[in-house]
Parts: C-alpha cells; sequence; structure tokens
C-alpha cells in the first residue's frame, strides 16, 4: 500500500479507537493502540511528505493537532447526551434531593412567630396546634402544661421549638415597707417559749 494511503487508514483507525476507548472498558489497551496507530499515520505521513511536500506534511501534524482533541471532546459530549453515558457519568444531584424535605422546612420557617396552644403535657416535646395544624413540638424549657398558650421561635430539624406566651396582666406590686418603728420579722422563725 501506498503511504498517502496508510496514513488515512491509520488516522480513521485511531479516531474510531479514541471511540472505543470512550465507551469500552479496556483498561488501556485500547488507548496504547490509539497511539501506536496515531505514531504510525504520522510516520507514514513524513514518508510520503516530509520531503517531497513538506507543506502537506506541516498541514497534516496541524490537523492531527486539532483533530484529536476535537475527537475526544466531541466522545465527552455525545456520551453525555446518551444513556449509556446517563449511566457511566452520573448528573449531579438536585438541591431538593441533597437537602431532604427542603418544602416541609421552608413551610415550618414560615410558621415562626405564630401562636398556637400546647396540647398536651410537653416534657419537653409534644403536641401544638397552630392555625389548626397540629404540629410535632419542642418545648424552650423544662415544662410546658396542655392549653396554653405557646409562640413558635424556630425550628430543630422537622419540629418547631416553641415557648410559652407570657401575657403581662398584673402589674408587679412592691413589698410593703414596715413601719419605721417596728422590727423586721421572719415569719419563718417562731419564737421560743421562755
Amino acid at each position: 500500500m501506498a503511504p498517502q494511503v496508510l496514513v488515512f487508514v491509520l488516522l480513521f483507525a485511531g479516531l474510531a479507537l479514541i471511540f472505543a476507548e470512550v465507551f469500552l472498558p479496556s483498561g488501556g489497551i485500547i488507548a496504547v493502540m490509539c497511539v501506536a496507530s496515531f505514531g504510525g499515520s504520522l510516520y507514514y505521513a513524513h514518508q510520503a511528505w516530509a520531503e517531497s511536500n513538506p507543506v502537506y506534511w506541516w498541514t497534516y501534524v496541524g490537523s492531527l493537532l486539532l483533530i484529536i482533541p476535537a475527537a475526544v471532546i466531541g466522545c465527552f459530549k455525545i456520551l453525555t447526551s446518551t444513556s449509556l453515558g446517563n449511566h457511566i457519568l452520573l448528573t449531579a444531584p438536585n438541591r431538593e434531593s441533597v437537602t431532604p424535605y427542603q418544602e416541609e422546612m421552608q413551610r415550618l420557617n414560615a410558621l415562626v412567630g405564630q401562636r398556637g396552644k400546647a396540647l398536651n403535657l410537653m416534657t419537653p416535646g409534644g403536641i401544638v396546634l397552630v392555625n389548626g395544624e397540629r404540629l410535632h413540638a419542642t418545648a424552650d424549657g423544662l415544662m410546658v402544661e396542655p392549653q396554653t398558650d405557646v409562640e413558635i421561635i424556630g425550628l430543630q430539624g422537622n419540629r418547631v421549638i416553641v415557648r410559652p406566651v407570657t401575657s403581662i396582666t398584673e402589674e408587679t406590686s412592691l413589698p410593703e415597707s414596715t413601719p419605721s418603728g417596728s422590727p423586721d420579722v421572719d415569719p419563718w422563725v417562731q419564737e421560743s417559749d421562755a
């Protein structure tokens, strides 16, 4: 065979081996055959054109430097658009699958600041009723009595954190001062019989 024919036969064989290497697992054997094919193509191109027509030789070398990376990139583009490629190259997960219950967390987060009632004794966990909806809750303190008004102050996982609502209806009264002439008497201390 003429060297000009072998140049193109080995070039197309090398390109076919690039596609084979991407799609078929071979442990690198196909890659070695691909490199050997391109090396042979360069050898026969050098024999055919290096001395007789250097423009063809350098054009071939330059085009080879563009064709090989383009073939590799094209293989991976094709690979990502096929069902086989979707099994080999896994797609990145979306945010919803990485963060479970994202919609539920957003819904519960919107309830922060809402008020409701404790339905059972919260020690510290229990159930609260907020806007007609029963929610699992954790008290921000030790215990909350049933039917106590509570306010949602945050989230802990998929539970709301609540605290009792304190209404300031009673004025704080100061202790009455004792008359200046009478001594302070401690009500817990009893006088002993004399």
